[in-house]
């Protein structure tokens, strides 16, 4: 993945778990850190689903 497609995934990231961000006001320090915690909560969702889609029983 190049630099470019990387931080416009974070960019996605962070509108769809922080939507009251502007992005237009916030520091490089704090988009740094926004998109780790928008990149770690993101993961913690992929997760949490493919338990949830692992362990849940099928009606059969």
């Amino acid at each position: 993945m190049k630099d470019g497609q990387r931080i416009r995934q974070r960019l996605l990231y962070i509108r769809h778990y922080f939507p009251g961000v502007d992005l237009e006001r916030i520091t490089d320090e704090e988009f740094a850190q926004l998109s780790e915690e928008a990149l770690w909560l993101h993961e913690q969702l992929m997760v949490h689903n493919s338990a949830r889609a692992f362990f849940t029983p099928t009606k059969d």
